[in-house]
């Protein structure tokens, strides 16, 4: 997950989002996520607004709450694949350490404007996140993502909830307890992230 990540753990989209971009989910209780798993760090191009940014996100692939894990990895492979195909260093011996078909940027975008053009060509294939788990498209969301961390919380995970204003001024994340001792075990995080995700933001 990652140090700074959205809505989920996995390795993909999912709760790519907590931690750091680069995949962190480990129990080091450094972790925070922001529900933007899968998105370069800080605002994209197509998110500051105007007639052409709302063009490239209506060409954006939507991910829904009930998106496959299959679903968001092949997603998240076509756009990084785009990247690497603009120049954009890839992360590969982690990949192949994996075993993923797919590596991930060794950059991100907010971190080396050299690469913001290859960022910027391939804005059109980074999926967008579900719509319910963003505070401009949810009127609940603070709630929503309440319930969220609570939902981690009661599965086992050694978390709790602080202010995100990495993407969002009134943004909410989590982070890892100092003390992890008796987590839930880093291999069920992906599955209790996506059970949390559907039980706080999908409609009651």
């Amino acid at each position: 997950m990652l140090a700074v990540v959205g809505l989920g753990v996995a390795a993909g989209m999912t709760l790519t989002a907590c931690g750091g971009g680069d995949g962190a989910g480990s129990s080091s209780g450094k972790g925070v996520d922001t529900l933007q798993s899968g998105a370069p760090a800080g605002k994209s191009t197509a998110s500051k607004g105007g007639a052409h940014d709302s063009a490239v996100d209506a060409k954006r692939p939507q991910l829904r709450l009930d998106t496959s894990l299959e679903e968001e990895q092949r997603l998240s492979d076509a756009y990084n694949a785009c990247l690497q195909a603009h120049g954009v260093p890839m992360n590969t011996e982690r990949a192949a350490a994996a075993g993923a078909k797919q590596a991930a940027p060794k950059v991100s975008e907010k971190d080396n404007s050299k690469y913001q053009a290859a960022y910027d060509a391939c804005l059109v294939k980074l999926p967008l996140r579900p719509p319910e788990t963003s505070p401009e498209t949810n009127a609940h969301y603070a709630d929503d993502y309440r319930a969220y961390v609570k939902c981690l919380q009661h599965r086992g995970m050694k978390i709790h909830l602080i202010s995100d204003t990495s993407v969002y001024p009134d943004g909410l994340g989590w982070t890892y307890d100092d003390d992890t001792t008796g987590s839930l075990p880093e291999s069920k995080e992906t599955e209790a992230d996506r059970a949390c995700l559907l039980e706080a933001f999908s409609d009651k």
